[in-house]
Parts: C-alpha cells; structure tokens; sequence
C-alpha cells in the first residue's frame, strides 16, 4: 500500500482523559496513528479502536472509542492521510478461513456442493480488494446474494431431479428450510449495511466493523447448512 508522507498538525482534544493542545507530525503504520509531539513520547492509536474519521482539505476528526475525539488542523495532506487510514482500518478480512464444508465435497456430487457455495465466492470475490466500507456493501448486496442462492437452489433442484418437476419442487422445498439460517443471516447483513451507508461518519468504522461480522455470520451459515443440504441429495 502506497505510503503517505507524515503530516505536520495542530491536535486538540481529548484521550483518556488527556486534554491535548498541541503540535505533532502525524503519520501511518502498519495498525496504528502515530502522533510525534516535540517534546514527548509519541502516541500510537490502534485502528482498532478507532471508530470513525471526517474531515476536509486540511481538517481531520478522528473519534475514538469512549468517545474520545481528536481534531487535527493542517493542510491538504492531512486529506490523505485520512483516506489512507479508512483503507487501512477497512481492510476486508478474508471470508472462508475456518469454513469446514467449503473445502469437501464427499459423498455428494461435486457440482452440487461447487454450486452451492459459488454465490459466496462471487461476493467475496467483489470485494477484494476494496476498502471503502460504503462501496464494499454496496458490492456485497443483501438482495442480490438472496437472489443467487435462490437460483443455486433451484438449479441444484433440477440437476437432483432432471424431468420429474413434482420432484425438484419437493427437493427445493427441502433445500429452502435447510437454508432458512442462510436467509435470516443475509437480512442482518443487509440491515447492517443500511446502518454503514446511513450512518454517521464518527461512528462508520465501528458500523463497519459490525457489517463485517455479519459478513462472517452468512458464510458460517451457509457452511453449516450444506451438511443438511447434502443429506438430502444423497
């Protein structure tokens, strides 16, 4: 990731406790804002435990948890140091690790199970890469992951009973209440989505963060799902 030079700036607010009023050179590292007074220790602020940013040409408010506040006032650097800290702090995580059904498909035919979890590799895939938390909900559409395990369901329907449309209808019905967590996932992640594009800026990390988690609970909930989908297709 392209590095930001530091950016010099007034800080006044408060951390801790701390009351601060006073100059320091700003910068980035790998997981924390690093603050470099003149005359004392630097200050490293997690990422982690910061919640949200706004700001201008030459303005950065930066909140943080216990709804401390910092407000930096420089030049148009600062600018882009905040657009570096958001992709930092918004780094989409990766999806599947953990996931156990994702990686076996014993037992049940192959294409079954690599159609069954191809609506969430498409969605993870829309968003590699992609750190802005407001595009990266938007790529990752409640209503349109609805819509592709729906016609994942259908079509492995119609493959586990080819002509018999009495049969793929029992089948989908069977398959639609297996994957019943699956939807009520997705609808907490649409709302939490709602809540990072409509939301306010000071809290858009913390929103996002809760966004992610909801991510995280669809992809458990189709992984333990499929081990009742297979049963039913063998």
């Amino acid at each position: 990731m392209t590095s930001v030079m530091p950016a010099l700036a007034h800080v006044v607010g408060i951390v801790r406790g701390r009351e601060i009023d006073a100059s320091a050179s700003v910068t980035l590292d790998q997981d924390s804002l690093v603050l470099a007074w003149q005359d004392a220790t630097p200050w490293r602020l997690l990422l982690s435990g910061i919640e949200g940013i706004a700001g201008g040409g030459s303005s950065l408010t930066v909140y943080l948890v216990s709804n401390d506040v910092l407000e930096l006032s420089g030049d148009d650097q600062l600018r882009a140091l905040g657009r570096q800290l958001l992709d930092r702090a918004c780094v989409m995580p990766e999806l599947t690790r953990g996931l156990k059904s994702l990686g076996s498909s014993r037992g049940v035919p192959v294409a079954a199970h690599d159609r069954w979890f191809a609506p969430l590799l498409a969605a993870r895939r829309t968003v590699e890469g992609v750190s802005d938390p407001a595009r990266q909900v938007m790529l990752l559409d409640a209503a349109t992951l609805t819509t592709e395990i729906e016609r994942a369901i259908a079509e492995i329907s119609a493959t586990k009973a080819p002509g018999d449309l009495a049969e793929q209808r029992a089948v989908e019905a069977a398959l639609e209440e297996e994957a019943g967590p699956v939807f009520t996932a997705i609808e907490s992640m649409g709302l939490a989505g709602d809540a990072v594009r409509g939301g306010a800026l000071d809290t858009r990390i913390a929103d996002w963060r809760h966004w992610v988690e909801t991510v995280r609970g669809v992809f458990a909930a189709a992984d333990d799902a499929w081990t009742g989908i297979a049963a039913e297709l063998r």
